[in-house]
């Protein structure tokens, strides 16, 4: 399994937005979206990628079908599917930098590259927030299943307002009450002492990180030269 060091991810992950949101082309994006399943098969994230390729697979040809559509409809559903089909790789890369990185790694890797600690600690607090409420959602689905009002279309057309209250009032609560909960960890750890931090993780930049960045820089030169000629313009 590839192993990328933190900093390179970091770099990475801006430069794929870039890419992502510059290359709009079907074409080119798709190459885009194929380097970067490459890159998170290579550290170890095959089941994220079947899954967002299969997305990908579905929205591309709902995109493509638009065409044998009214035109109102065909305007609407080009830029929602266009958007979704940009977002894609974006997500998927993020969500093998999230799988395959540790919060204080991450912590470790942003101070190093000198980034101010409102962003450092604002980030580290995202990392830290969003597993803790994936579980309370799945919670929140299994005890509105007990009470038998499980999501389902049945139960939204006809009791949306009980689905609605079930669903948006424990997730307001529970966003509140995890919230409090990192924020007093974080606390607890000093992570509002103004000294300078130490850390325990030490990072190092081997020869493939450089070979996987470069790469992904060549590949971002070569794509944007390749749009520049089909369209004239960057």
């Amino acid at each position: 399994m590839l192993v990328i060091d933190t900093r390179i991810k970091l770099l990475l992950f801006i430069l794929i937005n870039f890419m992502a949101f510059g290359l709009k082309d079907f074409i080119l994006g798709s190459v885009c979206f194929f380097f970067i399943c490459i890159l998170s098969c290579l550290m170890g994230q095959k089941k994220i990628v079947l899954k967002y390729l299969i997305f990908y697979v579905v929205i591309a040809a709902i995109q493509q079908l638009c065409a044998f559509l009214p035109q109102a409809i065909e305007t609407i559903l080009s830029i929602f599917t266009l958007f979704i089909r940009v977002m894609i790789p974006v997500v998927l890369f993020a969500s093998t930098f999230i799988a395959t990185t540790k919060v204080s790694e991450l912590i470790a890797a942003m101070y190093s590259l000198k980034i101010p600690r409102s962003i450092t600690i604002t980030f580290a607090m995202v990392l830290r927030f969003f597993p803790t409420f994936s579980e309370e959602i799945h919670n929140i689905y299994d005890a509105m299943k007990l009470r038998g009002i499980a999501l389902s279309w049945k139960n939204v057309f006809t009791r949306p307002v009980l689905i609605l209250e079930a669903i948006a009032i424990p997730i307001v609560m529970r966003s509140a009450s995890i919230a409090e909960e990192l924020s007093a960890s974080a606390v607890t750890r000093g992570i509002d002492n103004p000294a300078q931090r130490t850390s325990f993780i030490q990072l190092k930049v081997h020869a493939k990180d450089w070979m996987v960045l470069c790469f992904f820089l060549i590949a971002f030169v070569v794509l944007f030269f390749c749009k520049y000629q089909i369209y004239g313009r960057i």
